[in-house]
């Protein structure tokens, strides 16, 4: 550490916030740490956590259904008993916020809960149950994360109109439900309200489903909702007619030919994005400054226009992703000991979960395509797999794009069991230079499902020549 700090302030207690403030107070600092809501953010509360929790049990329960009913493993009617699904949600959730307040007190964070606004770069105002408190602080982190978007007709009111902050609060499950935008929130809660029982309909106005991802496996994505009775409807502009006390009749419009369809819905679920929760908080007078698309300018170092401001997660302008705002707030944390780390913004994978999972990195196949890139794409499928196959889950497959010139990967691309946690291999390797042929020559236990990431990696090499 260059020198000893007294103070640091951290607003906002999710991901980004609660890893810098465990991180600062282990090397001895005095650190706050300051939320409106509560410690964990969206993702512990409202997000990640409750979100997976269904996901795995859902994908658990249909997975065991196939067996019983398609290779007849077992006998007798099995089905989810939603009370008990969601009251072991609320368990996890309980026992992950406790594990993180008996954190704070461990290393003497100090958590305050009300609403902090800076009224200059080394001054915090914190209003709490209506009282009014300064706190002065040597350096600031900032990581209020983010808030649902809408768009016009479907205003938010928590009953029939939601988003996915509040999705948790709707009653029963919507015997017909409307999501609208097919990114990964939109994908995941389609898993969830089908494997729950819903009659559910994705709506996306761009002309793929989840367009983020590499279209081979948008394509094989779009095969399995299919199978599991999601419709589908790309191409589509959406609009609310009219509302009762529990329907709301939408009508669809393809951007395509301006064909027109109407449908009556009991629920709309909104998710096509999230906005930097940056207003409210002082940053004018702070003298940081925002980014056209309003987020919060920083440094690789994670440092805004303002020296001792730095901020993590979803106010900058990076994939709004929990393990983003922890990577970027340790980086700031460790810049603040007066360490020098940057943060790479090209090396995070991202993922969809349920079954099949999907994780990616890197640039896209059709990326690729349009910069005219000299690659190879190697592939291997989850059905040729011995551990696949054993298991059952035999859907999916690893693609790998390869730079022809140096060997390194440019992109990786995975649909099917454990893609998740198979995609850190690929990270590690990108993030290490590794070509390709390095890698393949790496021994992969037998059996498992890492043996298709290596075959596609051989793949690659095959293909090459």
């Amino acid at each position: 550490m260059s020198e000893p700090y007294k103070k640091i302030v951290i607003i906002g207690a999710g991901p980004g916030g609660y890893h810098a403030a465990v991180k600062l107070a282990k090397a001895g600092l005095d650190v706050t740490l300051i939320d409106k809501k509560y410690a964990g953010g969206t993702c512990l509360n409202i997000g990640c956590i409750p979100t997976k929790t269904l996901l795995d049990h859902i994908s658990l329960f249909e997975h065991f259904r196939e067996s019983s009913l398609k290779k007849k493993l077992f006998s007798g009617e099995v089905s989810i008993n939603i009370d008990s699904l969601r009251n072991y949600q609320a368990e996890v959730i309980k026992q992950l916020t406790s594990g993180l307040e008996k954190l704070f007190w461990k290393n003497k964070v100090k958590f305050v809960s009300g609403e902090a606004k800076l009224i200059s770069d080394k001054k915090i105002l914190v209003e709490s149950k209506g009282q009014k408190a300064e706190i002065d602080a040597d350096e600031i982190i900032i990581a209020t994360g983010s808030s649902p978007k809408s768009i016009p007709t479907f205003e938010f009111d928590k009953k029939l109109i939601v988003s996915s902050d509040d999705v948790w609060n709707i009653p029963k499950v919507p015997e017909k439900l409307l999501i609208i935008g097919s990114g990964p929130i939109g994908i995941e809660f389609a898993r969830v309200f089908n494997g729950l029982g819903s009659k559910v309909t994705v709506a996306e106005i761009k002309e793929f489903i989840c367009p983020i991802l590499d279209l081979e496996i948008s394509e094989n994505l779009v095969r399995s909702l299919k199978r599991k009775g999601i419709s589908l409807k790309p191409n589509t502009a959406s609009k609310v007619l009219s509302k009762t006390e529990d329907k709301i009749k939408v009508e669809f419009i393809s951007t395509m030919d301006s064909q027109r369809e109407v449908q009556e819905f009991d629920q709309a679920l909104i998710a096509v994005g999230r906005s930097p929760n940056v207003e409210n908080l002082g940053l004018e007078k702070a003298g940081i400054e925002l980014d056209p698309q309003g987020f919060v300018k920083v440094s690789k170092s994670m440092e805004t226009s303002k020296k001792n401001i730095w901020a993590a997660g979803d106010i900058t302008n990076f994939p709004q992703l929990a393990h983003t705002a922890s990577t970027q707030a340790k980086i700031a944390s460790e810049n603040i000991l007066g360490k020098q780390k940057k943060f790479n913004g090209e090396l995070i994978p991202s993922c969809i979960f349920g079954y099949p999972e999907i994780a990616f990195l890197g640039e896209t196949e059709e990326a690729l395509k349009r910069r005219k890139a000299d690659y190879k794409a190697g592939r291997f499928l989850f059905l040729a797999n011995g551990k696949a196959k054993a298991s059952g889950l035999t859907e999916g497959l690893v693609k790998i794009l390869m730079d022809n010139n140096t060997g390194k990967i440019l992109g990786a691309h995975i649909i099917g069991a454990e893609a998740s946690n198979l995609i850190h291999e690929l990270v590690v390797a990108v993030q290490n230079d590794l070509t390709v042929d390095k890698i393949v020559h790496s021994i992969h236990a037998h059996p498992t499902y890492s043996e298709i990431v290596l075959e596609a990696l051989e793949d690659c090499l095959e293909n090459n020549g």
